[in-house]
């Protein structure tokens, strides 16, 4: 990724803060004034018993939601929250699919209606994938998911590529994998409400959440890393997080 990407993803991230920031200061304020902790607690208890009594409508209902806001760059933290309320076996197809829906229309919307401006405004990361995919095929691709390369670039570029739609789809579902088990995990581990109110913040000291944690920062470092000592990603740049890919 070259230093004009890496400065414009660092504003939106700066961005994206700033308005997390707000809005979770917003929500904060209206339950302080508006909600009591019981009513959270209560809601949360039915919303995990409506996903149990009704697995399939909850699912699929679940996964509309997870697709479309997928469609937004920048909308990180969802499998963790998609986690939390569906267990990791549901979870992780959810995000998964919903993900690779989400891509796809992204692609498609790339090579079909903004090809012309998807090629001037990455012309150099465009092609730099060209030429890879050409060398490499479909395993370059798959790198670009594993290693976490912010999920919009790669969508977007995939479209104004020469690479066929299975081959993305697949390449994302099968990239994207490692790192939504991670997070799902992670949301796994998070207590619910009623835990949290009756053991206060001793409840987030869990082990298997402080190993899901740090394996969510070192896999795409370790992954990077790999890659560069073969020199896959060494002209497209390895910068990407494991702030979701979308996730």
């Amino acid at each position: 990724m070259n230093a004009k990407i890496r400065r414009q993803g660092t504003k939106k991230k700066l961005l994206f803060l700033v308005l997390a920031a707000t809005v979770l200061a917003g929500l904060a304020y209206y339950l302080k004034n508006h909600v009591s902790l019981e009513e959270l607690i209560v809601k949360e208890q039915r919303l995990r018993e409506s996903i149990n009594d009704q697995p399939w409508r909850s699912f699929a209902i679940g996964l509309a939601i997870y697709a479309i806001v997928s469609l937004v760059p920048g909308t990180s933290g969802k499998s963790i929250i998609f986690g939390w309320l569906f267990g990791f076996w549901r979870a992780v197809p959810i995000v998964i699919i919903g993900l690779t829906l989400a891509a796809t229309v992204n692609f498609y919307l790339s090579r079909y209606i903004f090809r012309d401006w998807i090629e001037r405004r990455y012309e150099k990361f465009l092609s730099a994938l060209n030429r890879h995919l050409k060398k490499e095929g479909a395993f370059y691709l798959l790198t670009l998911r594993m290693a976490h390369f912010p999920f919009s670039i790669v969508n977007l570029a995939s479209g104004a590529s020469r690479v066929h739609v299975r081959t993305f789809c697949w390449t994302t579902a099968l990239g994207l994998l490692p790192g939504t088990a991670i997070f799902a995990w992670v949301g796994v581990r998070l207590p619910s409400l009623d835990r949290l109110a009756e053991d206060g913040v001793e409840s987030l000291i869990d082990g298997a959440l402080l190993a899901a944690l740090a394996a969510s920062a070192i896999f795409p470092i370790v992954f990077r890393w790999s890659t560069s000592k073969l020199g896959i990603l060494k002209d497209t740049g390895s910068d990407g997080d494991l702030s979701e890919p979308g996730q």
